[in-house]
């Protein structure tokens, strides 16, 4: 029908414009089999559903998405909505101040427009998430890459209770590529701070059945995990030593690092701080000075300290340390070095 074709048409355009910074409009009308003028109206239809596409012109110009004060509707690839929904899923599992209301929330819109194919996986990796009570997100870190296909077929194993064969990037091998093969029963996906993680029986690992309850259970970090194949075999679950993923994985990684934090007052007005910084950096607030010049806060944290100072680099204003001595040592500390490093006559 001619509406499923304009429609259609609409959304590879939307999907082109967001892959790449700009196009020409020669390259789209290419890509769509469209001529110019209905290449244009394709646009004009994106601009009413409200997208900001700028058009240039001359022999330079073409089309490109620029932001705007709306958000309109997004289009994902299936990896890009596993990807997005288990990072709302991990969020959720934080819960600080709220978020993790917010995140199941926003994970469940995406649930209901989604394909049925690409609404099994994500439904499975929500299902299959034990979520904490302490917030797994740590400000200032980067999430560890995932492999999308994989945490596809473990979120569906832990949700069947399927055993699934597994090769995982030894310690050992992190520099030299070695993989480790195992078959697993898998229980549980669990974030914690910046990784996922997965809890599992180990069959290899109790292959003649002799060991003790607890032994053949692991923690494998799902970054790790290079490939994962579903084998179609059901097992029956078993309950996880102590009852609760989340804190079976605690218990064996220990205890976080340390998270650092600390107040720094920059002696300029929020409006040009977040205008220099807000492309990076967030969680500001407007405050004043004791001699009642505008200044703004801003609250960092991290768990290390050399991460927070390294943050610093980026004020072009005079700032102070308000709550933690223990930066301000570090700043001290560090001073001469980086004084002999701009002058080192």
């Amino acid at each position: 029908m001619p509406d499923q074709t304009t429609t259609g048409r609409a959304l590879r355009l939307l999907e082109l414009l967001q892959a790449r910074r700009s196009w020409s409009g020669g390259e789209l009308a290419g890509r769509l089999g469209v001529d110019g003028r209905t290449l244009r109206r394709d646009v004009d239809r994106l601009r009413r559903l409200g997208y900001h596409v700028e058009a240039r012109r001359g022999p330079d110009g073409g089309y490109r998405l620029s932001t705007g004060s709306d958000l309109p509707p997004l289009v994902f690839t299936p990896d890009e909505a596993l990807a997005v929904a288990a990072a709302l899923a991990s969020s959720a599992a934080g819960g600080a101040a709220g978020g993790g209301e917010v995140a199941l929330t926003a994970l469940a819109k995406m649930e209901q427009v989604m394909p049925p194919a690409v609404r099994g996986r994500v439904r499975a990796l929500r299902s299959s998430v034990a979520f904490g009570g302490t917030p797994n997100a740590v400000a200032g870190a980067y999430p560890a890459p995932l492999d999308a296909g994989v945490l596809a077929v473990l979120a569906l194993a832990c949700r069947d209770a399927e055993r699934v064969r597994l090769r995982v990037m030894s310690t050992e091998g992190a520099d030299t590529g070695r993989e480790t093969p195992c078959h697993v029963e898998p229980a549980a996906l669990v974030p914690r701070q910046t990784r996922w993680f997965l809890v599992c029986r180990d069959l290899d690992r109790d292959r003649d059945g002799d060991l003790d309850r607890d032994s053949g259970w692991r923690v494998l970090r799902v970054d790790r995990i290079t490939g994962a194949s579903a084998t179609g075999v059901r097992f029956e679950p078993e309950e996880v030593p102590g009852g609760d993923p989340a804190a079976f994985v605690a218990g064996r990684l220990g205890a976080p690092p340390r998270r650092h934090s600390a107040t720094i007052l920059i002696h300029a007005p929020i409006e040009q701080v977040q205008a220099y910084m807000g492309g990076f950096a967030t969680d500001f607030a407007p405050t004043t000075t004791a001699t009642g010049q505008a200044a703004t806060h801003w609250r960092i944290a991290d768990v290390r300290l050399e991460v927070l100072a390294g943050g610093l680099l980026w004020v072009r204003w005079p700032f102070e340390v308000v709550d933690s001595p223990e930066l301000a040592a570090l700043l001290r500390d560090r001073a001469a070095a980086f004084a002999h490093a701009a002058d080192p006559r």
